[in-house]
């Protein structure tokens, strides 16, 4: 009778040794899924908390200096982690041109900041705002000027830093896709300019991923947005850029197809170094020899928004001239693409080296 009982008992500790397993096996992250039933019972939406960083920084201001080093390790702001949260789950973006810094947190929910308030100075920055999704909280930073953002972990705290682009890279180039969203260009037989502008650029943005030298390149757009003039080259002004490249095609005055070809460089007539033509004719030599063009020249281009502002040497490249029907074929083949995005990474790394 005993050897019975001791047998059912067995079989019933086995049983439940199976089950819990199976739970184990199958359903992992049940402290995962109770956190995601719990936040969806609360209000979400993007909300500014910039008063609490505000609050903070008033409140550090009057704290004593080794207060100050205690809480915030000479770094700008902090934040906390909750448990079983991890430096590994923080990701960071920064859309440069529209000097923002995107922070996502997997495992934070909507109640993040009411339990973790964030800590440190507002040095340099316009607004924060938050928001949470299925436990993947995104903090947004929207900046007075572009700069990058180094993040420090240490035990449960992320620490943020906010430093200009020299200070990272030797060198800051900045690529202009011409055009964009509900600004086509020049639009020829079911062509549109701005895409044909953006395929050169994605294929120069390989090159430059590829390249091993410390070189910060940021783009205005790598996708069919529209981004204002003032933010095209206000990126390449407030990073300081050595380069500012903008990229284009061509057409006729009247738009008609006509025999009219070649590759044009504009640049800015109004800078007294030189040093924009210098480029713009790097460009163009580059360019001719990649694709055998013909060579339209360089000319001054002042009247041209982006150029005239910049602070920095500046090229528009005019690749080719889509009322032509030779090269509107040229210019949409890959390969074509290619070689002109290759044209302009070998112009751009001349330059700097000579610079």
């Amino acid at each position: 009778m005993e050897q019975k009982v001791m047998g059912a008992f067995t079989a019933i500790i086995l049983a439940v040794v199976i089950i819990m397993s199976c739970i184990l096996i199958y359903v992992p992250n049940m402290h995962i899924i109770a956190l995601r039933i719990e936040d969806s019972k609360l209000s979400g939406g993007r909300v500014s908390v910039m008063d609490m960083l505000r609050a903070s920084d008033l409140e550090l201001q009057g704290e004593g200096e080794a207060t100050r080093e205690s809480i915030l390790k000479g770094h700008q702001i902090r934040l906390t982690l909750p448990q079983n949260v991890t430096s590994a789950s923080v990701k960071v973006d920064n859309i440069h041109v529209e000097k923002t810094i995107t922070i996502s947190i997997n495992g934070i929910g909507k109640d993040y900041f009411d339990n973790y308030p964030m800590r440190g100075e507002s040095n340099n920055i316009i607004d924060i705002t938050y928001d949470s999704e299925n436990l993947v909280g995104v903090i947004e930073l929207t900046l007075d000027t572009v700069k990058e953002a180094i993040l420090t972990s240490e035990d449960e705290y992320i620490y943020i830093d906010f430093v200009e682009p020299h200070e990272v890279y030797d060198k800051i180039v900045v690529v202009d896709a011409g055009h964009g969203g509900n600004v086509p260009g020049a639009s020829k037989m079911g062509v549109n300019e701005k895409d044909i502008n953006l395929d050169i650029v994605l294929e120069l943005k390989k090159l430059f991923d590829r390249c091993d030298k410390n070189i910060g390149v940021y783009y205005t757009r790598t996708d069919d947005s529209n981004p204002s003039f003032e933010n095209r080259v206000g990126l390449a002004n407030d990073s300081k850029a050595d380069v500012f490249l903008s990229v284009h095609n061509n057409s006729t005055a009247s738009g008609r197809m006509s025999s009219i070809n070649g590759t044009e460089v504009m640049y800015k007539g109004g800078d007294s170094t030189g040093e924009s033509k210098k480029f713009s004719s790097m460009c163009l030599a580059h360019l001719l020899d990649q694709l055998g063009s013909k060579s339209k020249g360089t000319i001054v281009g002042d009247e041209v928004y982006i150029i005239r502002m910049s602070k920095s040497p500046v090229a528009l490249v005019e690749v080719g001239f889509m009322t032509n029907q030779k090269e509107l074929e040229n210019l949409q083949d890959k390969e074509y693409q290619r070689k002109a995005a290759q044209a302009l990474y070998d112009a751009v790394l001349e330059y700097l080296n000579e610079k």
